[in-house]
């Protein structure tokens, strides 16, 4: 079961996204061809284009947050002790995982309620546009959560430090 879980996530993680770039690059290949070179423009193309941005972007950041490979601003968090940081990361990740908590029901609703509208040429429901974004909120919450344990064990003192606050992206290695 917990094999079939990971392959689900990681065809929404890394299949879906790399498939909708390659559609995407593809359509704006096409698109470009036929507008300046034939000088007959593709309508649909620009429905691919959306489509594949859309996917590729919202689900490409789940994967991206998994590895985490977000941008981080560190300056003054590396500069605290060890406790000061991981109370400073811990609040900072129970807002995000608050705030998207908050954003999950709606934008669910949100995704079906715009079901009946359609893209202008494919027409491909709006639904399937905006449905990754509960994935993409149920998914940095679930990514979220390891860094909270772990920041309250290092609060508790039951770990010394945290992993982020220990390495160093300069030297490539944990700092002792």
């Amino acid at each position: 079961m917990k094999k079939i879980a990971l392959f689900l996530r990681d065809v929404m993680e890394v299949y879906i996204p790399i498939l909708s770039f390659i559609f995407l690059f593809l359509a704006f290949i096409l698109q470009v061809f036929f507008r300046y070179v034939v000088n007959h423009p593709l309508t649909f193309t620009q429905d691919v284009i959306v489509i594949g941005f859309c996917w590729s972007v919202i689900l490409g950041a789940c994967y991206t947050m998994r590895r985490k490979g977000h941008v981080q601003f560190t300056m003054l968090y590396d500069a605290y002790s060890p406790k000061v940081a991981a109370w400073a990361r811990m609040i900072g990740n129970l807002l995000i995982i608050l705030t998207f908590a908050v954003m999950v029901i709606p934008s669910f609703k949100y995704a079906f309620f715009l079901g009946f509208q359609k893209t202008p040429v494919l027409r491909v429901s709006y639904t399937w546009i905006f449905l990754p974004f509960t994935y993409f909120l149920l998914s940095i919450i679930g990514y979220t959560i390891k860094p909270v344990i772990e920041d309250w064990k290092v609060i508790t003192g039951k770990l010394e430090d945290s992993l982020d606050h220990r390495f160093d992206p300069l030297l490539g290695e944990v700092n002792k």
